[in-house]
């Protein structure tokens, strides 16, 4: 099997990226995917990218630069990192994770960070090869 292509995502990706954001447990359909992206592509401090592999979209992730109030430096935030899980294994994930490091480096972050959630053990240590070093815990409080 070839390596995947990575490009940005276009809205006509929606229906692909709703049934991996489903996968990864966020269910979504494509009129949702399809109201994010445009919000993603008209934020020039946030951007999707897909991988294509044979011509279908096989996994995405989600990037966002932010400036904070503790560091003097832009902040890079990985959103969401999803492979279909039928090419999962095949190095996919790392080809995104690096397409994303490099955006963030473009725009002059010099930290990435992500959340994972705690059943997701073979992330964490996807990311823990990587680099990535879990250092806290993440809090969330619904508004609504």
């Amino acid at each position: 099997m070839s390596a995947p292509r990575v490009r940005r995502a276009r809205e006509v990706d929606a229906e692909a990226i709703a049934a991996l954001m489903t996968q990864l447990g966020y269910p979504s359909d494509a009129s949702q995917l399809s109201m994010r992206l445009r919000r993603a592509a008209a934020d020039p401090d946030a951007c999707a990218l897909v991988a294509e592999q044979g011509g279908c979209v096989v996994g995405m992730i989600g990037l966002m630069v932010f400036h904070s109030f503790v560091h003097d430096q832009p902040h890079g935030y990985i959103t969401s990192l999803v492979v279909d899980e039928s090419v999962r294994g095949a190095g996919t994930g790392s080809t995104l994770l690096a397409a994303g490091e490099a955006w963030f480096e473009e725009r002059g972050t010099d930290k990435a960070t992500l959340t994972s959630h705690l059943r997701r053990e073979a992330a964490h240590r996807f990311y823990e090869r990587r680099g990535y070093e879990f250092n806290g815990r993440r809090y969330v409080k619904s508004l609504v």
